[in-house]
Order: structure tokens, then C-alpha cells, then sequence
């Protein structure tokens, strides 16, 4: 089994399959990176049980056959290698499904370890939701939700994004139990009743890293609990979180009478410059029709800061604490100029909005307030 191709092409296909592998893999099944070659097309996967990644590329070659490497030994190699042609040609041992695969540079020869081993047999699929988006629409969505994602694993359904498609709509929903985020996105899709499914987080903190250009297509297998993420020479795919996501709905304010509007890098920067000051990371607002005043301490330090922005507000004057950090992520995920905050009671959650653009419908942070002393 013998082929060729230059350093960067092929450490581009090796980087995005090996995404697949995490970096403390504690099952040795899970430790290769697994290569088939077919004439001129080779196949790189790799896969952690859950996700699985499939780059394929072209070579010149018009051998057939299959390897296993362990990845992290190829990746520390390509990654200290320079861009120039290379040339792989395996060994099998006699008797044994063990081999040696010889690397052959302008400048070295350099022989690792292998396995051979039989392509899998693909599971028969079933795609019974399928939609297509832009990478750009893809991409917006994840950085959108999965700020706010759990990372508690007593609670799992919350440790990804839910995904819920209906006729011409995607709506994306994160949440943590203190804050919400829910996106969303028009798409050309045709379902005769609302599909809910659950894409872990890991998926898709992978796929910003996969995904530049082009379409992306979206499979989904419901009955397998099962989704595929299809673009260029890329596919991965992955199980989805098969326990029940929250009644998100329940916890959205109806009643937010109250509402401030503010520039939002002003706020932003006002917000995360007084956190900084607080002890445990809280944060006091004080709104009236025409300011905001920010204010945190911390008493064991003797530190404090306070801050006045101007704001146009309709309401009673209130004030209402946060984690300053909750406010400052969901400040950093709007786009728009500026940003409306929705009120109601010092105990209600806030919702916040983008004043107008278009996003202005379509995306909504909640964030729950918490207890402040006077």
C-alpha cells in the first residue's frame, strides 16, 4: 500500500478527522486515526464512540488497503513538519496484523507503527429530517446558544442545544438554569408536526472548528438518535442527547412591562470593567428614566466601583443584581448598536434584545437575577 501527497493537504484531512479524539482518550479503542485508501481517494476517520469524523482527499496512488496510526504520534508529526511532498508506504509483518508505515520526505525517512484492520460495515441510516444551511447561518447559530450551555453532568439534556424544526423554522434554545438563550433561524424545511431533537455541545464546539464555507447538510436520524453534519469532503456524525429537554417556555417572563434601552458596547464594557470589583462576581443596577448606575464591592478588600450610564427607561426605579459575567456574555452575543433589557420585579428574570437589525425578533437572552444586600 503505497501513496502520495504534500505535507499541508494532508495534515489539513488529519486535523479535521482527529477532532474526533479527545485529548485524554481513556479508551485505547479510540486512540487511531484510521486510513483507507482506494486508488486515488483516502479515506481518514476517527471516532471517540459518540462522534465520528470521515475527511476524505485526494493522492496520487492506485494501490487499495487500510491502516490504523495512533493519532496523536501522526498529528505531533505533521505538526512539526514543513510543507513539501510525502510519500507512505506500509509494511505488513508476516503473520501478524501489525506493519510499519515508512514516510519518505525531501529531507528524511521516518518509520511508526500500524495496524491493519477491516473497513466497518455502515449502519443503515435512516434520515427521516434533512435541511440544509449556510455555513455562515450554522456558525451564527452555535456562537448564539452555546455560551449558555450546562456543563453539569447531573443534568445532560442541558449540556447541549436543542434543536426544534418546523415548517420554514429553526429554533435554537441553551440554557444552564440561570440564563437562556433562544435563536431563531428561517430554513427551508417541510415537517407535517414540530421535531425536537438535542446536539451536544462537544458536536458543535467541533463543527466551528470544521466549517468555513459553503452549505452545510443536516441529518437527522430520530429513531437512532443519530445526527450528520454533511459539507465538501467532510461528514460527522454523532448520537444525540436522547434525555428530555426542559420546558424552556415555562420559564420565559410574559409580564416584562419595564424597558431599558442602551448602547451595547457601553454596557458591555461598563459591566465587565465594575464586575471586576465585586467579591463573588455580582453586580448591582440602579435604573431610573434616565441612567443606569452599576455598582459592585468587595468589603474584605476594601474595593468598590460605580459607574453611570445614560439609558432611556419607562418604568418605576428599581434595582436588581446579576452575575456580572452572565450579563457580560449575553451583552458580547448581541450584534446590534443597541440592546433593550425587559423588566418586571427584582426576582423576575430580564430578557435581553436587540433594539432593532435582524436579529431584533429573533433573538432572546434571559438572565435570572440574584438576591442583593441594601
Amino acid at each position: 500500500m503505497k501513496f502520495s501527497t504534500s505535507i499541508k493537504h494532508f495534515q489539513d484531512a488529519v486535523n479535521k478527522a482527529t477532532q474526533a479524539i479527545p485529548t485524554k482518550a481513556l479508551d485505547p479503542r479510540y486512540e487511531n486515526l484510521h486510513a483507507f485508501l482506494d486508488n486515488q481517494v483516502l479515506t481518514l476517520f476517527a471516532t471517540d464512540g459518540e462522534m465520528s469524523i470521515t475527511a476524505t482527499m485526494d493522492v496520487e496512488s492506485t494501490d487499495h488497503g487500510n491502516l490504523g496510526v495512533k493519532a496523536r504520534t501522526i498529528l505531533d508529526f505533521l505538526r512539526s513538519m514543513y510543507d513539501t511532498g510525502v510519500s507512505f508506504e506500509v509494511e505488513r509483518q508476516q503473520l501478524s496484523d501489525q506493519g510499519i508505515v515508512n514516510i519518505v520526505t525531501d529531507k528524511g525517512h521516518y518509520r511508526m507503527p500500524c495496524t491493519f484492520e477491516s473497513k466497518a460495515e455502515k449502519q443503515d441510516k435512516t434520515y427521516d429530517i434533512e435541511l440544509e444551511l449556510s455555513s455562515e447561518d450554522l456558525l451564527n447559530i452555535i456562537h448564539k446558544t452555546i455560551f449558555a450551555c450546562s456543563v453539569d453532568g447531573m443534568r445532560p439534556a442541558m449540556m447541549g442545544v436543542l434543536f426544534e424544526i418546523e415548517n420554514n423554522l429553526l429554533t435554537a434554545v441553551s440554557t444552564d438554569g440561570h440564563r437562556l438563550v433562544r435563536f431563531r433561524k428561517t430554513c427551508d424545511v417541510s415537517l407535517s408536526e414540530k421535531q425536537k431533537v438535542v446536539i451536544p455541545a462537544r458536536v458543535l464546539s467541533v463543527l466551528q472548528k470544521l466549517v468555513s464555507e459553503g452549505n452545510v447538510k443536516i441529518s437527522i436520524d430520530s429513531a437512532n438518535k443519530s445526527i450528520r453534519f454533511s459539507t465538501g469532503n467532510l461528514v460527522l456524525d454523532a448520537a444525540l442527547i436522547v434525555e428530555q429537554y426542559p420546558n424552556y417556555e415555562a420559564v420565559i417572563p410574559l409580564e416584562n412591562d419595564k424597558k431599558l434601552t442602551i448602547e451595547r458596547v457601553l454596557f458591555h464594557d461598563s459591566v465587565k470593567r465594575v464586575g471586576r470589583f465585586s467579591s463573588i462576581g455580582d453586580i448591582r443596577f440602579s435604573i431610573t428614566p434616565s441612567s443606569i448606575k452599576l455598582a459592585a464591592e468587595n468589603i474584605n478588600e476594601g474595593e468598590s466601583a460605580q459607574e453611570d450610564l445614560a439609558c432611556t427607561y419607562s418604568g418605576e426605579e428599581i434595582e436588581i443584581g446579576f452575575n456580572s459575567k452572565f450579563i457580560e456574555a449575553a451583552l458580547a452575543h448581541i450584534d446590534e448598536d443597541s440592546v433593550v433589557v425587559e423588566l418586571s420585579l427584582p426576582t423576575t428574570a430580564v430578557i435581553l434584545k436587540p433594539e432593532k437589525g435582524k436579529d431584533n425578533d429573533n433573538l432572546m437572552i434571559l438572565v435570572m437575577p440574584v438576591r442583593i444586600n441594601n
